[in-house]
């Protein structure tokens, strides 16, 4: 199964950013070519390209929704 990750775009430089994770915190420079991204947008990131752009409140709950993912795998046997 594949899972995107969201996250806010701190910088860019051209087709580059520097996305913060809302999971983790962690933050990554991401291909954004494929997106319109702009400073403090939030886009959704898959093998370290954005995908899409989402709002602030679509990324919130996708970031909900990845927390419970990854609690749900740490418990699995």
């Amino acid at each position: 199964m594949c899972v995107t990750r969201v996250g806010q775009v701190l910088t860019l430089e051209g087709a580059r950013a520097r996305v913060r994770f809302l999971d983790t915190g962690a933050v990554a420079e991401v291909d954004v070519s494929m997106v319109d991204a702009r400073k403090n947008s939030y886009v959704e990131v898959f093998a370290e390209h954005a995908v899409g752009r989402v709002t602030k409140k679509e990324a919130e709950f996708k970031r909900d929704l990845r927390i419970e993912l990854d609690r749900i795998r740490a418990a699995a046997p």
